[in-house]
Formats: structure tokens, sequence, C-alpha cells
């Protein structure tokens, strides 16, 4: 789903600035903290103060433009959500790029799991990190290791 001009689709009003941080996003490799996004938009020519750019993220996460997810140190990273159903993606650890990915499987044994012990209204969350192929370790080929409890990766460098 394009979320690039959420009029109509989410009722929220699509400001300058608003359009700006999605624009921002959109030019990050991966999911991104709001100094991060700040910065993107500094560089790329906006007058927009972090205050405000705090309060925009805001509003378009409560309108479910933007996911957020926690990193190794529990800041909230940002990214453009593709669609109206789980958001979840696989994020290189190097380099930050985040794919997303089909995550019915888990969710269908979330649900499994939580029917079998009578819990309801239930809340997952996966955090699938790797290499990816742009990375040079990643470009390996053979066997490579699987980590069963991944950490989330830390905000690549920019």
């Amino acid at each position: 789903m394009d979320r690039s001009n959420a009029d109509g689709v989410t009722g929220l009003r699509m400001t300058p600035h608003r359009r700006a941080v999605l624009r921002a996003l959109a030019g990050l490799p991966g999911p991104a903290a709001v100094h991060t996004i700040h910065h993107a938009l500094r560089a790329s020519g906006e007058r927009v103060g972090l205050s405000t750019v705090y309060r925009q993220i805001a509003a378009l996460v409560d309108a479910g433009v933007i996911g957020t997810r926690p990193d190794r140190r529990g800041r909230h990273l940002f990214h453009l959500r593709t669609d109206d159903t789980h958001d979840h993606h696989l994020t290189c650890v190097r380099c930050g790029h985040a794919a997303p990915v089909d995550a019915s499987v888990v969710l269908r044994w979330a649900a499994d799991a939580a029917a079998a012990h009578g819990f309801s209204d239930i809340t997952t969350w996966a955090d699938l990190t790797g290499l990816c192929p742009r990375c040079p370790a990643g470009r390996a080929t053979g066997t490579r290791s699987v980590t069963t409890v991944p950490e989330p990766p830390e905000e690549a460098e920019r």
C-alpha cells in the first residue's frame, strides 16, 4: 500500500512536515531513530526542528503510517509501514537495510500457543536480524548460523 499520500487512507491531514518526514524515512536504508530522521531532513535542506519531527512522527505512528520497534538499547526506531497487517522485517545488523517479511507462520503459531493456554488479545513481536546480501559477510555461500533468540540490531550509524 502506498503510504506517501495518506489522505483518505487514515484521515490524517498530510502537512508539508509530515510529507518531509515520510520522504526522509523512504530515503533511509532501514528503521531509524528520530535524531537520524531529523538529520536526514536537515541534510536535504528542510528547515525543521527536532521537536517538530517528534510531533510529526507521533501523529504518523498513531495513524498507522509509520511503524516502530525498539533497538538493542530500547530506543524507538521508525520505518514506513507497507500495509495494514502485522509489520515484520528482516533487518541487516551491519547496514540497517530492512526487508518486509511474511510472518503468517509466526502469527499462526502465536495464536495456537495463546489458545492452548487460554490467552486472548495477544500481541506478537518478532525481530529477524542477519546480514544482507549487500554486506560482505552476507554474500558468503554455504551454511549460515541461526540464532534462536536474536537481539534487535543497533541503529546503523549514518
